[in-house]
């Protein structure tokens, strides 16, 4: 039977224990030890620490000793859990969780290439902060952050791999589940860069009559000729019946981009206030040095 933790052997790879105790005999303080095999781990995690105590003094040291680094913080109990709470989920968000991810494309979803690897886990920052609409992702940046608060707050862990490991199995199904959705996502921004490659190379090699057009967008866009008159949709009909386009199949209701990529005119005028509006980026990025965006003031024209 397939297992959870059969998964889980091909992410874990670096080594770290943490240890935390109180001074006998003495006002109760936390010293926290945490040991890494690798120097750099060591004082990203004290650099962390450093950075989420700045406000107040900070007691640590980091030391060599049997090819391990630890290091040692010795705190207040009352703010350390906070603290070191924080400064681990540092350490998992930057060494941990891309990693883990990597691991998924490569051993669940089968991705070798190190390069379309990396364009995947890139997306996933960008898809964190602007999900797609009606697309659920699961909360994975919460649910580690609590299961780390919750074990630190139990004060039960012992060692930081185990730990790191645990928190793997916590969230698997859900960063697997992410992990798809991520995929699809990416595979749709491939499909699209695509199509724009394939307009970008046809409006620019494409001979057109127009050598104008003016884009007008408030609420919806609306197209002018360079006489002032507004291109309609039986006009455009009738201009694709005497040149056919193979890549047009259907017309929607609304038109949207159309009418420039078929109309491929030498230059393209866009007015509008409205910066960011995706189908005018769209039009901007497919026609480049063709497209002057200006402010809507600058129609030339009266509009209806």
């Amino acid at each position: 039977m397939y297992k959870v933790q059969d998964a889980l052997r091909p992410f874990i790879k670096d080594r770290c224990s943490i240890k935390s105790f109180t001074r006998s005999g003495e006002e109760e303080v936390m010293l926290v030890c945490v040991q890494f095999s690798k120097r750099k781990e060591a004082f990203t995690f004290y650099q962390s620490l450093f950075d989420t105590c700045s406000r107040q003094e900070l007691y640590g040291e980091i030391k060599e000793e049997k090819n391990k680094w630890n290091v040692y913080i010795n705190q207040d109990l009352d703010v350390s859990f906070s603290e070191i709470s924080q400064a681990i989920l540092e350490i998992m968000y930057s060494r941990k969780l891309h990693g883990w991810m990597e691991g998924m494309l490569r051993h669940r979803f089968y991705y070798d290439d190190p390069k379309e690897i990396e364009r995947v886990i890139q997306l996933s920052s960008k898809l964190k902060e602007n999900p797609p609409d009606g697309i659920y992702l699961p909360p994975v940046d919460l649910e580690v952050e609590r299961f780390v608060r919750k074990k630190v707050l139990e004060y039960s862990f012992a060692d930081f791999d185990e730990l790191s490991a645990a928190c793997l199995e916590y969230i698997y199904h859900d960063l697997l589940e992410f992990t798809g959705k991520l995929l699809d996502e990416y595979k749709l921004e491939e499909a699209h860069q695509m199509m724009v490659d394939s307009w970008r190379r046809r409006v620019k090699s494409k001979e057109s009559s127009v050598p104008l057009l003016h884009v007008l967008y408030e609420e919806k866009i609306r197209y002018f000729f360079p006489e002032g008159n507004e291109v309609g949709r039986a006009e455009f009909v009738c201009y694709l019946k005497s040149h056919p386009d193979p890549m047009i199949q259907g017309l929607p209701e609304d038109l949207g981009i159309l009418p420039a990529l078929i109309y491929s005119p030498d230059e393209l005028m866009i007015y509008s206030d409205q910066q960011g509006e995706a189908k005018l980026e769209l039009l901007m990025n497919i026609f480049e040095e063709k497209a002057v965006w200006k402010p809507l003031s600058f129609f030339p024209f009266l509009k209806a």
